[in-house]
């Protein structure tokens, strides 16, 4: 709880003004009825007893009051929701911050579904923090004492009563409502994570559903899980409209306890008939001060489990911590580097050692699972690094250790395309742009014409402006490709890592691509690391790093190694 409200302290203001605006309203709304059951029992009374009395002030300031009342809703409705979402964007972000460094580190044990529960359902979740707990909490705890400080300037023994009954409405209801939703809050959040991660994996799989036959089962499990939803959720409904009719009941046998006491008062002379009705219609109204908490301790244990399961992850070891160095140019060192992902023993990488100069072209082959991806990634700054026996940097960039690189100096150093790339639902601009927030168009034909994807976007009507699917949807294989190429191409890195860049492309198209991407390098004299099986495209490299089981078994240029080498002919021949 205190956690949570120490990361919404940067709108701790927008919040109290939210807040202070409430209370104003709900004392508004409160003085109004009041005052115009005062109003209209004085205008009976003198009506019957033709007398003459002035209407024009009581009518003044009910004027006033309905002014205040219905200006006060609408500026506190635009306050607490404006603080609301902002605090919303703010744990989005920060969520996400906290989440990207311990990627890939953590990924076998986290679900890309349940992540996106967390970083969608479980902060949505919390809108409810401020506006339905703290809230009526806040107002609740400022309104109740005036309400029954004005009741005790006019009959304090009512006031005693209304006391007692708001403190059993605004405290031990709730209490016993956060009592009887605490397990069931905290069991539909799990729920509603574990029918999130059902579905999107589901979805991800629906034709091996189909293939091997087993959706009914799949099907049965959805069932399950929906159902269990719809029970908790009705639990908690009941429990809700079960509380409201309780405080409902008490609220009108208070009111009735009100007449009831000062009738014969009233009739005796010693209370005025007037102020009997504005204290009925006060008591009847004042309990909208706690109306809201048994929903506010309802919805607490939801809050704070979706809360839990975000600071679960936020407080995750962290598994590679950075200093400020920021990156320089220049050779990239492999020395003697073993490594081994965690909680498995056998070694991924063994004995490593392998220099590449600034503007070099070199490529790496072997076999699936040989580590080539596990050396891309330790480049990438993505998993910690241990210093070799005699307390040596194993991987260096520059002569600096990459674990004292700055991890944002670091991403900008070196760009990466993989063969997962990913494209989003945006136009064709706004993809590229991710690579390069400040390219303009100029840059943008430049490098789709680089890897001939220009003639296709000329052809669309809105051209760069073209709206893609999800996951690029609206292009072939090959077109995603070469969009994600030209990505690469727009980054300004000192070093460009390529995992099948032909990949999707027909023999010309693959030949153009590479020239264009081996004139790009050369130029800005960057230097290429390449991850293929292509002959075509190995030919033109500077060297060639050869690996098997983790091991670097051979080095040297395409000719020497298909000279000298039978397992590198094998692999050519291979694949």
């Amino acid at each position: 709880f205190w956690r949570l409200l120490c990361l919404l302290k940067a709108h701790i203001w927008l919040m109290l003004l939210g807040a202070l605006l409430s209370v104003i309203t709900v004392l508004a709304n409160i003085s109004l009825l009041a005052i115009s059951g005062w109003f209209i029992t004085l205008m009976a009374i003198a009506g019957i007893s033709g007398v003459t009395v002035n209407y024009f002030t009581p009518a003044a300031i009910i004027r006033f009051l309905a002014i205040v009342r219905t200006a006060g809703r609408y500026a506190e409705r635009l306050l607490t929701h404006r603080a609301t979402f902002n605090a919303l964007a703010q744990l989005r972000h920060y969520f996400y911050q906290q989440l990207e460094p311990l990627l890939p580190y953590y990924r076998l044990d986290l679900r890309s579904a349940d992540l996106l529960a967390r970083l969608q359902q479980d902060i949505d979740q919390l809108d409810n923090f401020y506006l339905r707990v703290l809230l009526p909490m806040l107002v609740a705890l400022i309104s109740v004492p005036i309400v029954c400080w004005i009741l005790a300037l006019i009959s304090p023994v009512v006031a005693a009563v209304s006391a007692a009954a708001l403190l059993l409405v605004g405290l031990l209801l709730p209490l016993l409502s956060y009592t009887l939703a605490k397990r069931s809050g905290q069991h539909k959040v799990k729920l509603q994570s574990l029918l999130k991660l059902e579905l999107v994996s589901g979805i991800s799989a629906i034709r091996e559903l189909l293939i091997y036959q087993v959706s009914g089962k799949y099907q049965q499990s959805i069932s399950g899980l929906s159902d269990s939803y719809y029970k908790v959720q009705y639990q908690l409904v009941r429990n809700n409209a079960l509380l409201g009719s309780v405080i409902f009941v008490i609220t009108h046998l208070l009111a009735l306890f009100c007449v009831i006491y000062l009738s014969p008062q009233v009739l005796n002379g010693e209370f005025d008939a007037k102020l009997l009705v504005a204290i009925t219609l006060l008591i009847l109204v004042s309990f909208e001060t706690v109306m809201n908490m048994p929903l506010a301790l309802q919805l607490l244990p939801e809050t704070l489990a979706s809360a839990r399961r975000l600071f679960d992850i936020i407080d995750l070891p962290r598994p590679v911590t950075r200093a400020t160095k920021a990156v320089v140019a220049g050779d990239i060192v492999f020395n003697e580097l073993s490594f081994s992902y965690p909680q498995h023993r056998q070694l991924s990488l063994k004995q490593i050692s392998l220099q590449i100069a600034q503007g070099q072209k070199v490529a790496i082959i072997g076999a699936s699972g040989a580590g080539k991806s596990t050396l891309v990634n330790l480049l990438m700054g993505f998993w910690p690094i241990a210093a070799t026996p005699d307390n040596r940097s194993g991987l260096s960039i520059a002569g600096i250790d990459i674990n004292l690189l700055e991890s944002e100096s670091l991403r900008n150093h070196i760009a990466l395309m993989s063969q997962q790339g990913h494209l989003f639902e945006a136009t064709i601009a706004d993809n590229l742009r991710l690579a390069n927030a400040s390219a303009d168009l100029q840059q943008m034909r430049d490098v789709c014409e680089a890897v001939g994807l220009l003639a296709f976007i000329d052809t669309l009507e809105k051209r760069f402006d073209t709206w893609l699917g999800e996951t690029g949807s609206g292009l072939s294989g090959g077109q995603a490709q070469r969009l994600r190429l030209a990505q690469l191409l727009l980054r300004p890195a000192k070093v460009l890592i390529v995992d099948e860049p032909s990949k999707g492309l027909d023999k010309r198209s693959e030949q153009r691509v590479m020239q264009s991407l081996l004139a790009h390098v050369n130029a800005r004299r960057q230097s290429l690391i390449l991850i293929t099986h292509k002959p075509l495209l190995l030919q033109q490299m500077d060297s060639i790093v050869l690996m098997q089981e983790g091991e670097i078994i051979d080095q040297g240029s395409h000719q020497q190694l298909q000279k000298s080498n039978q397992y590198y002919r094998q692999l050519l021949n291979y694949f």
